[in-house]
């Protein structure tokens, strides 16, 4: 059989059904690669002007199948930024079908943004990129606690296969390493690895018992944030309390002002929501000034968390544990004092204006 009797054939099919609707036809996979084998799938995708556009042709021809289904504009935009595992299409494929030159070249510019991210300069946006990726696990590690607790050994391979999927993909985007994470040889090529990856790897591709998938997934995904949390680490950057609390005081002051309006009425959920982000924001911005790194949501509050009381601050959350609003109101009123010196003694400005007027000198002079 000759692939490209197949291609030709579907291809003039889809143009057909879709006129001016279709943007790209393009080929990718073994056979453009160079190693396809006997059973090798046929990979053709098309890309429609709109999201909207569905459909789709699958077949089998001589026993192979060939799957001409739609990749829109949006998906491929996700694959430019590493954010779709299938990034690899991007750069080695088959233009077949194009509406006009400015639609091929809207395509073939996606492989030069794939390619800037493997360059030194955007080492800082691809750990980003790979703690973003790998955070993607946790539902499917809540599916896997869910059905070992029921012992359903084919729904927690399902979801074991989920985390090592997302796990290989993190680590790609870790190494700026654009691969097939399908192929295990690849990911395990990689210059960055976790502790004990080839083992834990092997563990859990060698057991189908929930208890020991669950057991080795653990395993895998604590020493994968272990090295992600290295990398993050080993990204530092220059950041002064000027710059980073500039305009952070009326932010804060707020959330002291909802604080007390939640003593006030005994709302314990509320004063769990402010004290939150009071805390989280104050110490995020003063980890990031005293040690350079910046955290995000692939970190606990426990390793940015600042000894605030150390600082002059007074303690609040003794008062949260206790239930007692009024004092816990209280503090808040001093809490406000000190983090107006602290900013202040660090030249930091409150943009914190008594009058119209005020705000209007401010404004003119900035």
């Amino acid at each position: 059989m000759k692939p490209e009797i197949i291609i030709e054939t579907v291809s003039n099919a889809l143009i057909d059904r879709l006129g001016d609707e279709l943007d790209l036809i393009f080929h990718y996979g073994s056979l453009v690669n160079g190693n396809a084998h006997k059973t090798s799938d046929i990979d053709i995708s098309f890309v429609p002007r709109h999201e909207h556009t569905r459909g789709s042709i699958t077949v089998m021809v001589e026993d192979v199948l060939c799957d001409l289904y739609p990749m829109h504009w949006s998906t491929l935009e996700h694959m430019a930024d590493y954010r779709n595992v299938s990034a690899t299409v991007l750069l080695k494929n088959r233009l077949i079908y194009q509406r006009n030159q400015e639609v091929a070249e809207r395509f073939q510019a996606l492989a030069g943004r794939l390619k800037k991210l493997q360059q030194p300069e955007a080492r800082p946006e691809m750990v980003k990129r790979a703690l973003d990726i790998f955070q993607e696990a946790a539902y499917a590690y809540y599916l896997l606690q869910l059905q070992e607790t029921q012992t359903n050994k084919l729904a927690c391979l399902q979801q074991s296969q989920a985390i090592i999927r997302t796990v290989f993909h993190s680590l790609a985007a870790c190494n700026q390493y654009i691969i097939d994470t399908r192929k295990l040889e690849q990911v395990m090529a990689l210059a960055k690895l976790p502790e004990h990856f080839s083992e834990n790897v092997t563990l859990l591709l060698n057991t189908t018992e929930p208890a020991k998938l669950l057991k080795y997934s653990a395993k895998l995904l604590d020493t994968t944030r272990t090295l992600l949390l290295s990398e993050q680490r080993s990204l530092k950057v220059e950041s002064h309390y000027q710059n980073r609390f500039k305009a952070t005081y009326p932010e804060l002051k707020k959330d002291l002002q909802n604080l007390i309006h939640c003593c006030q009425h005994k709302d314990n959920f509320g004063l769990r929501h402010y004290l939150l982000s009071l805390f989280h924001e104050l110490s995020l911005g003063i980890a990031e000034v005293t040690t350079g790194l910046v955290y995000g949501s692939f970190n606990s509050l426990a390793e940015y968390e600042q000894d605030l009381v150390s600082l002059g601050f007074p303690a609040l959350l003794p008062y949260l544990k206790t239930n007692d609003y009024e004092a816990l109101e209280g503090q808040c009123l001093l809490f406000d004092e000190q983090l107006k010196r602290f900013l202040t003694d660090h030249s930091v400005a409150l943009n914190n204006f008594a009058s119209p007027e005020e705000l209007e000198t401010f404004l003119k002079e900035t």
